[in-house]
């Protein structure tokens, strides 16, 4: 009976021990968890395969492609001209002259034609006369070929009269300068009031909306680039991939450069501004690239970050290659399918978990 109830007093011991024991390891297990830290918030970028090439920086100015100084074909009185900063479209005016002068002559040449125009009707009716007392025989040849050259001479005045009232006339329009293009005025040279002459500068205009870029570049780079190729183009504020429209494969003998044209859209940079573009001076080969943002540089080497299937971070050990603009070529166990992380990689480590936003279009991490 003794032997019974002590082992009847084991087994409810035992069984008390192994559920106190089950229930401290999953308080455990639960305690780890809980001190499991939350993901961290990151921003990510894609890593890439592209053609690479090794990279030259040249500078670059930005101009209008049309840059005119405008002058006045007549003399006279400016009364009226627009102002700096004014866009004007193509064949509105810009200046106006005086033209009161000019309105006098035009009057004068007409007066000249009504002059004109009788003296040859009045010659062509004495020649008639003349011819009918030639056949009855009582004038002279001499008389009637003089008669004929009077006409001739009237004929002559009066195409030269009508050749001063067109000529007048045509001063009288260019007395309103007018803008050749759509034009935005970017200096006076005169002001209204002023007396102006035949060739004098009254203005400086540009045209807005055909601008491109202006650059010189080493002839080095010559084997490697072509017409319709796109470059970066970028500034401390704005960066823009365009196209090269002309090449001039000339250079000279001091500074071994040639000169570039690269066409922009109007409002990508301000005309006069310094750009600076990446023309390619090597062989392209294929390789992975990604931003310069996602390498994090210890002593102990560069690596980067990359996100698996489960949005944990894995350390990638790279070196780093040819540089492209913001992105720059690297070598290691990269996979091009997985995005980096670019922003928050310094608190990362190797197997934790991330959240971000999956949108490509701003891949911002979630609050």
């Amino acid at each position: 009976m003794k032997a019974m109830t002590s082992t009847l007093a084991l087994s409810v011991f035992a069984s008390s021990f192994l559920a106190l024991l089950i229930s401290s390891v999953s308080l455990s297990a639960q305690a780890q968890d809980s001190n499991q830290p939350p993901p961290v918030l990151v921003q990510i970028d894609e890593a890439r395969e592209q053609a690479i090439s090794q990279l030259t920086w040249v500078p670059g100015t930005v101009l209008s492609v049309i840059d005119a100084n405008l002058a006045s074909e007549v003399d006279g009185r400016i009364t009226w001209m627009a102002d700096v900063g004014d866009v004007v479209k193509a064949g509105e005016p810009l200046v106006k002259v005086d033209d009161t002068r000019l309105s006098i002559t035009r009057n004068q040449n007409a007066s000249n034609i009504a002059r004109w125009q009788s003296q040859v009707e009045l010659f062509t009716k004495r020649l008639g006369r003349y011819k009918n007392l030639q056949a009855s025989q009582n004038t002279s040849r001499g008389e009637l070929e003089e008669v004929e050259a009077d006409l001739e001479n009237a004929k002559q005045e009066l195409a030269q009269a009508k050749l001063d009232l067109e000529f007048t006339e045509y001063q009288i329009a260019q007395s309103s300068i007018r803008a050749p293009f759509t034009a935005l005025v970017v200096e006076r040279q005169q002001s209204p009031g002023e007396y102006t002459g035949v060739g004098q500068t009254l203005l400086r205009v540009v045209n807005p909306d055909s601008v491109e870029v202006q650059v010189r570049a080493p002839l080095n780079v010559l084997p490697y680039i072509a017409n319709g190729m796109s470059v970066s183009v970028h500034n401390n504020v704005n960066q823009v991939e365009e196209s090269i429209r002309a090449i001039v494969p000339v250079g000279n003998s001091t500074s071994r450069m040639m000169e570039l044209r690269i066409a922009i859209n109007p409002g990508d940079f301000p005309i006069g501004s310094a750009v600076r573009v990446a023309l390619p001076s090597s062989d392209t080969h294929d390789g992975v690239t990604i931003p310069r943002d996602a390498l994090v540089l210890r002593k102990s080497g560069t690596f980067i970050y990359q996100l698996n299937e489960n949005n944990e971070a894995e350390q990638v050990k790279v070196t780093t290659g040819v540089g492209m603009g913001d992105r720059i070529e690297v070598f290691g166990d990269v996979n091009p399918k997985r995005s980096v992380v670019v922003r928050g990689a310094e608190r990362l480590r190797a197997g934790q978990k991330v959240r971000y936003n999956s949108e490509r279009e701003s891949l911002t991490a979630k609050n």
